[in-house]
């Protein structure tokens, strides 16, 4: 049985993959052993069979849809072979000596149920890679940042091992067969907040999320979702589509009524002056972005007040709902 298995879900940024790739290459196996797999969620691209081709002892396996990081994951899940399972994005550059360490802390702790560890650019800055779960103090960023001031005030000093209530789904190790009971990450998001609602459904088992400090990886984020403009104003959509399904599902009541009624206005409102400055400023690639996030956010919410269902159109189950 193996050790380890890395599994990885990639969609383009083949430079960033490439250097993913080279990294894991370099293992000796001398701590534990493993095996790399890469999911490629139909790129349509043949740059990926040339990278298959230099990487031949990693696994790669072709999906027939872009079903997005949770069925990619999922999919990578039932090729794996390890005991362990460690989701890396493609973004992502660790070394052999760090992944002994986050293997260890699993290992030598099993109440913990899922694993993860610090992450910092190739410059040196450090990710947020963790946080409290979404309600309704903490949707906006100005809410993030007065809850921020708030935390920093009374901030505990930082221990080797702290407990947060999600941690990213960028690095997550996890027992195969505690991923396998969980039913893997939910295949209702396309994108985004799949590792929160991985981490809700831990905690109300009583289970425990760990968040390493002294283990650290190289993440340099975007690798795949910022290649250009289509992918940037697709991705960046699906993190308030995606919020508004993890809504749906953890929350009830009035609360889950106040909850996507306020998110609802606040992202047309606070989305009308930027998407105004998009059609302005349109040969400008970044500017003109948040224009179509707009118009494709009104698309959704029309849809889904239609559907009466807040599951992205791009998800895998859709057409289920």
């Amino acid at each position: 049985m193996t050790d380890l298995s890395i599994i990885i879900v990639c969609y383009k940024g083949w430079p960033r993959l490439y250097k993913c790739l080279e990294a894991l290459n370099s293992f000796t196996g001398a701590a534990f052993s493993s095996e790399v797999i890469v999911v490629d969620n139909k790129s349509g691209d043949e740059e990926i069979l040339k990278i298959e081709k230099q990487f031949s002892k990693f696994r790669f396996i072709h999906n027939e849809i872009n079903g997005g990081f949770a069925n990619g994951s999922n999919l990578g899940v039932r090729h794996a072979s390890g005991d362990y399972i460690l989701f890396l994005n493609p973004d992502t550059v660790a070394t052999e000596s760090e992944i002994e360490k986050l293997l260890s802390v699993a290992k030598q702790n099993i109440k913990f149920t899922v694993v993860s560890c610090k992450q910092v650019s190739e410059t040196g800055k450090e990710s947020i890679a963790y946080g409290p779960f979404p309600d309704l103090f903490n949707l906006t960023g100005f809410q993030r940042a007065i809850f921020k001031s708030l935390r920093l005030q009374t901030k505990n000093p930082v221990t080797d091992i702290s407990f947060p209530d999600w941690i990213s789904g960028s690095v997550v190790l996890i027992r195969h067969d505690t991923f396998n009971i969980l039913n893997g990450f939910d295949e209702d998001y396309w994108m985004y907040f799949e590792d929160v609602d991985l981490c809700k459904r831990i905690r109300d088992i009583n289970g425990k999320v760990a968040f390493c400090n002294f283990v650290t990886i190289e993440h340099n984020h975007g690798g795949s979702s910022r290649i250009n403009l289509k992918t940037t104003t697709l991705t960046k959509t699906e993190v308030y589509i995606s919020r508004h399904v993890y809504m749906s599902k953890n929350k009830k009541g009035i609360e889950k009524l106040l909850i996507q009624s306020f998110m609802v206005f606040n992202n047309l409102i606070s989305g009308f002056l930027m998407a105004f400055l998009g059609l302005v400023f349109f040969f400008i690639p970044k500017v003109y972005s948040r224009t179509l996030i707009y118009y494709k956010l009104i698309c959704y919410y029309i849809a889904s007040l239609f559907r009466l269902s807040w599951i992205s159109p791009r998800s895998v189950n859709f057409h289920k709902s």
